[in-house]
């Protein structure tokens, strides 16, 4: 990583708010629901001050819900939440953000400061600014065509 994406914060490739937030004591169901509604693949779990708690993810429902057999509708997002919260602030470099997410394994690192959500970043963020800052770069354009063309 060049010193240049050392400088360059999580709030700048982050998606900020609003997000999708839901209460501990809301069923996985319909956790689930706001999630396809929303066509996002997580949820923030939040107290009644919207402090952030957890993290529900599709993976969270497939694996601690479904593949065991549960109730969606009798699980509560308090019960199967990712916790506790792994998270940074907004401030902190994108180079520090993905050894956090690489560190724990994770794909959806949201940006919190003195308990507050400020918004999230995750892989596709990653993935998006690295296309935005090379899509330019005569090497990768030239290697780009030549895919193109072998697969024609």
């Amino acid at each position: 990583m060049t010193t240049k994406e050392k400088m360059i914060s999580v709030e700048s490739i982050m998606t900020h708010l609003p997000l999708e937030t839901a209460a501990q004591s809301k069923s996985v169901h319909d956790v689930a629901m706001q999630m396809n509604s929303a066509n996002k693949g997580s949820v923030i779990i939040v107290d009644d001050k919207d402090r952030p708690l957890g993290i529900i993810t599709e993976r969270d429902i497939v694996r601690k819900v479904v593949a065991q057999g549960k109730d969606a509708s009798r699980v509560t997002a308090g019960e199967v939440m990712s916790k506790p919260l792994i998270s940074v602030d907004p401030e902190v470099n994108i180079y520090d953000a993905a050894l956090v997410m690489t560190k724990y394994r994770i794909r959806r690192l949201p940006a919190v400061r003195d308990n507050e959500l400020l918004g999230i970043v995750t892989a596709t963020d990653f993935a998006r600014h690295l296309y935005e800052n090379n899509k330019k770069d005569p090497m990768l354009q030239a290697m780009s065509r030549f895919v193109l063309i072998e697969h024609a």
